[in-house]
């Protein structure tokens, strides 16, 4: 049998209490997680990537005609690019909070439908004001799939299986640039097909796509493992001791609960990771939608620069799928993320150093760039997952990590409009270095932190710890959690 009693375990050292004195076969556990990997992983991925694709693809289009045709003079690229985060971030506290109530088998296919059939609208936009309009909509229905999608996974997966897990959502944001850059050579080049520009075709053809996603969302994704018909009734018991094992973690709140969302707002650690999330946040969005523009200042043409963004995304992906199995297996996240960083930094440093007559180097300071830059942003919102335990308080701490983390879009936006006149973007890529350097100096604070508090817990007395148990200490207050490092 896959389940034995045993009297005391825990599921792994110093992670949670553990609530049941029932324990799993740790084969039994394996081929449960390898059916979860083979139905969930692949619809996260689909999801994600085409969030991604409909809200970078304005950089794509941008170079395809798209800027001549709206009259996008000044500065009104960026002012669109911008717009997008002010709705985006505005949402996604809300939408964090409302996946407890409301089933994710229709609330998350609603988000890639309503965003989806804007897309498509924006196919057919004749003016600036149409452009913003699209913008913002985008922004709002994309608001809540990230923070809705790292709940979901948290109710399936443990603390410690979930950095990789969370590392295909980002995989697939860099995933997008690849496809995006093939997508675009070959749609633009649509270019006057049914009195369609290129550009146009772009918006249409991966609106279509998203829409076919959202409906095949409404029938394949369950609420919750209770209700997922790929699960066997011995599949759902694992499932059942499993989420014993992490109540502790989880929280079990199943009304909305104040108490953790004040927790939350009044927790530092949670206002740390959201400063980081916004410098790091600053780098990845101002890298992934204007990559494009940047390859293309190194003096290649249009065509050319689309596909010469793929390999870029393609060796990002896999950078932090190696990354993230390797932080999983290590349970540690603070020793990848700091050196991971500074390996951007070098990356901005190359682009802004190297003569712009050596397009070749400077292309291969796209790939360190690259490097670091998805595997700090994902590792961080593993981090502050794993480091808030209740339900309320957890979704909180995430939707507030990734609203201020994403309003790092607005200044995002605005960094890449002034070019030197040799064609390089100074201010974008100064203001990068900054601010992933910053980041890497929260990492290691963070760090520091969380390891000082587990030693103090480590070396507790039995009577400091009855009386923290004894004042209601719950959550990651509780005495007996470890936080992840």
């Amino acid at each position: 049998m896959p389940i034995d009693a045993k009297e005391g375990d825990v599921d792994s050292p110093h992670s949670a209490v553990a609530s049941s004195d029932l324990t799993i076969d740790p084969a039994a556990e394996k081929r449960l997680l390898r059916k979860l990997d083979a139905w969930l992983s692949p619809m996260m991925i689909i999801a994600f990537l085409v969030a991604y694709l409909d809200r970078s693809n304005i950089g794509n289009a941008a170079i395809a005609g798209m800027t001549e045709d709206l009259e996008l003079t000044g500065n009104r690229l960026n002012v669109a690019v911008t717009v997008f985060y002010v709705t985006y971030i505005t949402f996604e506290i809300p939408a964090s909070l409302i996946l407890k109530k409301a089933r994710p088998s229709r609330l998350i296919p609603f988000f890639i439908l309503s965003w989806s059939a804007t897309v498509v609208g924006s196919a057919f936009v004749t003016n600036y004001a149409g452009l913003l309009a699209t913008r913002l909509l985008i922004g709002v229905f994309e608001s809540g799939l990230f923070p809705c999608l790292t709940l979901y996974l948290s109710t399936y997966y443990k603390r410690e299986e979930q950095a990789r897990r969370i590392s295909y959502l980002f995989v697939a944001s860099a995933l997008s640039g690849a496809f995006g850059g093939l997508l675009a050579y070959g749609l633009t080049s649509l270019h006057g097909a049914s009195g369609l520009a290129g550009w146009r075709w772009l918006f249409l053809i991966e609106g279509v796509i998203s829409l076919a996603v959202g409906f095949a969302f409404i029938v394949l994704l369950p609420d919750s493992f209770e209700s997922a018909k790929w699960l066997t009734e011995e599949d759902k018991a694992l499932m059942r001791i499993r989420a014993e094992q992490s109540r502790v973690y989880q929280g079990e709140s199943e009304t909305f609960d104040k108490q953790e969302v004040k927790l939350a707002f009044k927790d530092p650690k949670v206002w740390l990771s959201a400063g980081c999330q916004f410098c790091a946040n600053t780098c990845s969005f101002g890298f992934g939608t204007f990559l494009p523009v940047i390859i293309r200042g190194f003096g290649y043409s249009s065509i050319k620069t689309q596909l010469l963004t793929v390999p870029v995304y393609i060796w990002a992906s896999a950078v932090y799928l190696g990354i993230a199995y390797c932080s999983d297996k290590l349970n540690k996240r603070a020793v990848f993320m700091v050196p991971m960083a500074l390996v951007t930094a070098t990356g901005y440093a190359l682009m802004l150093g190297v003569s712009m007559k050596s397009t070749s180097v400077l292309y291969f300071a796209t790939f360190v760039t690259a490097t670091g830059i998805y595997c700090v942003v994902g590792l961080n919102v593993t981090w502050v997952s794993n480091s808030n335990a209740g339900y309320f308080k957890r979704a909180t701490a995430i939707g507030l990590q990734q609203t201020i983390g994403n309003s790092a879009g607005i200044m995002a936006g605005q960094i890449y409009r002034i070019t030197t006149s040799e064609g390089r973007y100074t201010i974008g890529h100064a203001v990068s270095i900054c601010t992933i350097t910053i980041a890497s100096v929260g990492y290691f604070a963070m760090w520091t932190w969380l390891n000082r508090i587990n030693n103090k817990r480590d070396n507790m007395s039995i009577d400091e710890r009855s009386r923290a148990i004894d004042q209601g200490k719950k959550g990651d207050r509780h005495p007996d959690f470890r936080y992840t490092l």
